[in-house]
């Protein structure tokens, strides 16, 4: 988490309602907001990834997959390759 030396206060609105059941839940709500925009802020980067995968062209993908397995076989060859050395 971040330190009280690095927050700012700020001012929202919020609907009574909303801030009763909040308040039945926690003392502070000051944590409650913060945590609640961490969530959010976690939920806009999940939906820009998700997007991103979802609209690739068919071009970028087959890189992709042409990439994974280049690498991958690299990457066994080399395993192999370290593996078959005399150990000193």
């Amino acid at each position: 988490m971040t330190n009280n030396s690095s927050k700012q206060r700020i001012s929202i609105t919020v609907d009574s309602q909303l801030l009763e059941e909040i308040d039945r839940l926690t003392k502070n709500r000051s944590a409650a907001v913060e945590a609640g925009l961490r969530l959010w802020h976690k939920q806009q980067i999940e939906e820009q990834l998700r997007n991103f995968y979802q609209n690739r062209s068919q071009k970028d993908i087959e890189f992709e997959q042409e990439w994974a397995r280049s690498t991958q076989e690299q990457a066994i060859a080399a395993w192999d390759e370290f593996s078959q050395k005399p150990s000193d």
